[in-house]
């Protein structure tokens, strides 16, 4: 019985669980630093930097870079951040919209898991 309640409890801890929440020291292609959070679960995740910039990192690029909500996902953009620079990406989606599509997704994945089979 103890096993039982056990493991339920655990899958209950692990449902949706947080990303790591401290600051990161991250380096860039260049090998300069940068300090950024991960935010995020596991529907939606990014980094935020500092600065507030909404950060992705491409792994066919191997590179921090700024993202985008494209067809309401969240991706990188294509442009590298760099550490030494504050330059911050236009088109580059504002905290508030990322928790925004976050919230949707959530939202989406609680639905699925309602629905009858």
């Amino acid at each position: 019985m103890k096993p039982i309640l056990l493991l339920i409890i655990i899958t209950t801890l692990l449902n949706a669980a947080p990303a790591f929440t401290n600051t990161l020291t991250l380096r860039d292609t260049h090998g300069d630093s940068f300090r950024a959070q991960l935010k995020g679960d596991e529907y939606l995740n990014w980094f935020e930097s500092d600065t507030g910039e909404i950060l992705l990192f491409n792994k066919q690029q191997q590179r921090y870079e700024y993202a985008e909500i494209r067809n309401r996902r969240l991706l990188p953009s294509g442009i590298e951040k760099r550490a030494h620079t504050k330059k911050r990406l236009r088109q580059s989606p504002t905290d508030k919209e990322v928790r925004a599509l976050w919230k949707e997704l959530r939202m989406q994945a609680a639905q699925r898991r309602h629905m009858p089979r």
